[in-house]
């Protein structure tokens, strides 16, 4: 089966993701790939804290992520993949992923950023990914939660 969501979000798993975007996305897996919480026992437990307890949790490196996907998910396989920022995100593409929507979440505030929305921040190193995946075709939407519109990326950043 396919990934049902491909998602970007600072916080990775809390409530909106837990709730609103697993009731509606209707996940059996999901994945986060991120290589520091991968490697932190602290992280994972506060991550499965938050997560739908229905639904099978994995916290793996970008690479690991990378290799599982590129095998080929199961028949019955609904995955919710996420992400903590678009430097990653683009690793995955990057690595052979095909999955061309890709909802940006929260990215907040952090030093030397550039606001491009009220939730919306990015480094040059993220500001450069994203405009690596926009040529790349990808989808780039903002979306904080379903019932939100979805906001095309592309208008706000200035390549």
């Amino acid at each position: 089966m396919p990934i049902v969501h491909f998602r970007v979000d600072g916080r990775l798993i809390h409530g909106q993701v837990a709730l609103a975007w697993s009731k509606m996305t209707n996940p059996n897996h999901i994945i986060v790939a991120n290589d520091m919480v991968a490697s932190s026992p602290q992280q994972q437990a506060i991550l499965r804290l938050a997560a739908p307890k229905q639904v099978r949790l994995s916290m793996q490196p970008i690479d690991k992520v990378i290799a599982y996907l590129n095998r080929g998910l199961a028949p019955n396989e609904n995955v919710f993949l996420l992400v903590k920022d678009v430097v990653d995100a683009n690793k995955l593409y990057e690595g052979g992923l095909t999955h061309m929507d890709l909802n940006i979440g929260n990215m907040t505030h952090k030093p030397n950023a550039t606001k491009l929305s009220d939730k919306l921040f990015v480094t040059d190193k993220e500001l450069e990914s994203l405009n690596k995946l926009i040529d790349r075709g990808v989808n780039c939407y903002f979306q904080m939660i379903p019932t939100d519109s979805k906001q095309d990326i592309r208008p706000l950043v200035k390549k």
